[in-house]
């Protein structure tokens, strides 16, 4: 038995969405912290703290929206079309970890300088 790629992609991000719901904020929180111990010009500290804030507010607000969503889905008795709806809530959460880590990167690699 075979699973199609697409049905593979759903779990593997709907597993990373999973561990997400609790690493989101934690990430956030160490994103902030390093942006606070930037060192270089006002303006680069200046502009990457809004970019972190931006960052750090967008992921703590979809981890929120899609655990509401999953945390409705355990206690209600409709939960969406089909029994995957849960998986496809996680796998947002997934794809939104991983943009989270992308941003968390690159803003690393500039304070750096």
């Amino acid at each position: 038995m075979s699973i199609p790629f697409e049905s593979a992609a759903v779990y593997l991000l709907g597993f990373v969405g999973l561990a997400a719901a609790g690493l989101l904020p934690y990430r956030s929180w160490l994103l902030m912290i390093d942006v606070f111990k930037t060192k270089g010009p006002q303006v680069r500290k200046r502009s990457m703290f809004v970019a972190a804030a931006l960052t750090f507010g967008i992921a703590l607000w979809s981890d929120i929206q899609v655990v509401g969503r999953v945390f409705t889905c355990l206690t209600e008795a409709y939960c969406g079309p089909g029994v995957a709806s849960v998986w496809g809530y996680l796998a947002m959460l997934g794809a939104v970890y991983f943009a989270f880590e992308a941003v968390n990167y690159l803003l690393r690699k500039v304070a750096r300088g």
